[in-house]
């Protein structure tokens, strides 16, 4: 059915914009490339595109404990809490890019010839891998993991586009946690959905 609607989406999308398909829960979108049961001490992310290599990683107590501190602080509105998650998601790419050479990633990579590159999918899957451990240590008061969402033939100027969610627990308000349009180290864009599937500009929704 998701991909009778992605069809549909970029059949459809021709002059249009804000296609966007959803694609399943985030343990639905790890489990499919494999990459299951993250814990800090042991989990895999995603890189060399479309997950083609997953790689294994180990954070130290020190490491997981300081990545989390921005939420940690028990941000008092759900603003602060995406602008504390995106500064943890920050600090996360960084620790976990230079333990596995991803350090040289930049921003829309695609196939980046010579260097270790992640294209949309690995950065999806690895924003679901971060979720699904931030969520389990008890850190996200105001939201929850959410899904994949695909947005269709050239909306945003991609072919096709695929992200990581989260919903406000309070409001069921879905915003799009956008890793792959920034370089390495910088901070990530968390935007509501419907106007990042409408081609507003990018912005941090905090």
């Amino acid at each position: 059915m998701r991909r009778l609607a992605l069809l549909a989406c970029l059949l459809g999308t021709f002059g249009l914009t804000g296609c966007d398909v959803d694609g399943g829960g985030l343990d639905r979108a790890r489990q499919h490339f494999g990459v299951t049961n993250p814990k800090p001490s042991a989990f895999h992310v995603c890189g060399s595109h479309n997950c083609r290599k997953r790689v294994a990683v180990s954070l130290s107590p020190a490491e997981w404990s300081s990545a989390r501190a921005p939420l940690r602080s028990r941000p008092r509105t759900p603003g602060a809490e995406r602008r504390a998650l995106a500064e943890t998601l920050r600090q996360l790419e960084v620790v976990v890019g230079r333990k596995t050479g991803y350090d040289s990633d930049r921003a829309g990579s695609t196939l980046q010839m010579g260097v270790k590159a992640q294209d949309c999918v690995d950065e999806m899957v690895n924003t679901a891998v971060y979720l699904k451990m931030l969520d389990d240590a008890g850190d996200l008061r105001f939201h929850r993991p959410g899904q994949r969402v695909t947005i269709g033939f050239m909306t945003r100027e991609f072919w096709t586009h695929t992200v990581a969610s989260i919903y406000q627990k309070d409001t069921g308000q879905e915003f799009i946690v956008e890793t792959w349009a920034v370089d390495f180290g910088e901070t990530p864009y968390i935007m509501d959905r419907k106007a990042w599937a409408a081609n507003e500009p990018l912005r941090r929704d905090f």
